[in-house]
């Protein structure tokens, strides 16, 4: 009995591997057209047409997206300079507030005095100490 189940699951193999062939227009073995007519066959073919039904429906353009993956990346980028250049904003507007803050503390408690200090610091010895470091720096991000 093991052999003919064999012998009958490779006959029906055949058959299909053949109606698949057929089915999609490839080349086939002939088989026999009496096997062909057999009940398994039919059934077989059958569940081969109702698969092309639904098969069909990716065949259509469903699937048809435009999709612009440089716009979408240029997009993520001006969101996150918008975002640092907001927080550094924010940054900047609290660091000069308290430098004030403390500027106009130390006038009011220490002597008014030390305002005229001060402006002529940032006036004369800043800049002799700001742009040897601005140059400096330049010349280390251009190498």
């Amino acid at each position: 009995m093991d052999g003919y189940d064999k012998t009958k699951n490779s006959l029906q193999n055949k058959i299909e591997n053949s109606l698949i062939n057929e089915f999609y227009n490839e080349e086939y073995e002939k088989v026999d057209e009496k096997l062909k007519c057999s009940d398994g066959a039919f059934e077989f073919k059958s569940k081969l047409n109702s698969t092309t039904l639904k098969m069909a429906v990716l065949n259509e353009d469903i699937f048809d997206f435009k999709i612009d993956t440089l716009s979408i990346i240029e997009q993520g980028e001006s969101i996150r300079e918008n975002n640092k250049a907001n927080k550094e904003f924010i940054l900047f507007i609290l660091t000069s507030f308290i430098i004030l803050s403390l500027y106009a503390i130390a006038i009011i408690k220490i002597d008014p005095n030390i305002l005229i200090i001060s402006q002529i610091f940032i006036v004369i010895i800043v800049p002799w100490i700001i742009i040897p470091i601005a140059a400096i720096k330049r010349r280390g991000s251009e190498v």
